[in-house]
């Protein structure tokens, strides 16, 4: 008797894939229309067990659906079959479940969005399975191919990410305009030199940087970072292997952000500065810290202040594109978040948190995030 894992596959790849790890069939059928045979092409890459090739079967013709049902549930009437109903068109959910339910060797499962798999026959469920994120990017199309591990950054790392932010006290509206808010020029400059510096006109303040070159046993970037206020200035230069990332771009902050999220015990990996590429070559996108949790993925987005309250929605859609439905989007800002703004991100399934207004609650930043993650984590998402 073989196991055999029958899946229904529409526009979410993600708990076809994740039922397949969980029920470790040894072959999988796929049940798919024209429009899904992308998503279906995309799970193939991603398994390593032999598939029963079937048609594209008809969306809601019910006569069709029920034959089809019917045809693999005696093809298969000797075997232990799994029906996978967590993708796939409703219609083909309710007809193949009607089938396959009365069958004594088979049983209707279904995936959710914390990755749990139950079964609708013992009305039990497991969640013990491999969850593989840079899987789950792949089968979106998405690759995740260039980032920078947490592991990777340093002691000097972190004794530069807190004078950054102590320097930036000093006058944060120099400090923006140096190494923070960058026109295009600046920072094709700024990626492209190995060197180089910036000045403000008519303003003794500047920034400096020579890039490490790890070809030549240079394991440092070296940054100087002088600012000026009512005549007065104030010089720093910062040494360690991701000096340049932490004081542009507001670098800074998102490894502070992402040094709080390693406390959270639910945090297995985290990944930082990461970068989707396009068929051309070109950034999709940027993710400023992404968490594999085990489960799902966690999304941050990390800004001082909010801006323009599109920075919400674009963020959404990057949640929604690039992790698909089950995944949580957490938006992070160092000034409290204004009322408007964090009512948004909870219309739009992002959770919304605030280091000041954690300090104002008496909590440590990384406690009260953490607890905020921990309630909200595994809420299922409504769309």
């Amino acid at each position: 008797m073989s196991k055999i894992h029958i899946a229904l596959v529409g526009g979410q790849p993600a708990p076809v894939y994740h039922g397949i790890v969980a029920t470790k069939p040894d072959k999988v059928v796929f049940v798919y229309s024209e429009n899904s045979e992308d998503v279906l092409e995309s799970l193939k890459r991603e398994i390593n067990i032999p598939i029963d090739e079937q048609k594209p079967l008809d969306p809601t013709d019910p006569m069709k659906i029920l034959m089809r049902a019917k045809e693999l549930a005696d093809k298969y009437k000797n075997d232990d079959v799994s029906l996978n109903i967590s993708s796939g068109l409703k219609s083909w959910s309710h007809l193949f479940g009607i089938v396959f339910d009365k069958m004594e060797n088979a049983e209707v499962v279904y995936m959710d969005q914390n990755n749990v798999l139950w079964n609708y026959k013992t009305m039990t469920c497991s969640d013990d399975f491999d969850f593989d994120m840079h899987a789950l990017f792949r089968l979106y199309g998405n690759p995740l191919v260039n980032y920078t591990p947490f592991e990777q950054y340093t002691e000097e790392d972190i004794k530069v990410m807190k004078e950054v932010e102590n320097i930036r006290r000093f006058n944060v509206e120099v400090f923006n305009k140096l190494v923070t808010v960058l026109n295009k020029d600046k920072q094709n400059k700024l990626l492209s030199q190995k060197s180089g510096r910036f000045n403000i006109e008519n303003d003794s303040s500047y920034v400096e940087w020579t890039k490490k070159n790890e070809g030549a046993g240079v394991i440092n970037d070296v940054v100087e970072l002088s600012l000026n206020k009512t005549g007065k200035n104030v010089t720093r230069k910062f040494v360690s292997p991701h000096a340049l990332s932490l004081v542009f771009n507001s670098g800074w902050f998102e490894y502070k952000v992402a040094l709080m999220l390693s406390k959270w015990d639910k945090a297995k990996e985290i990944c930082l500065n990461c970068r989707f590429p396009s068929k051309v070559g070109l950034d999709k996108n940027e993710v400023d810290i992404i968490v594999n949790t085990g489960k799902k993925i966690l999304f941050v987005e990390c800004k001082t202040q909010i801006s323009s309250s599109a920075d919400i929605d674009k963020f959404r859609s990057v949640v929604n594109g690039y992790g698909g439905m089950g995944s949580k989007g957490l938006f992070v800002t160092d000034a409290k978040m204004s009322e408007f703004n964090d009512e948004k991100c909870k219309e739009r399934n992002i959770i919304p948190f605030s280091i000041e207004l954690a300090k104002q609650w008496s909590l440590a930043p990384e406690k009260a995030l953490s607890l905020l993650l921990d309630s909200d984590l595994f809420n299922i998402n409504t769309k």
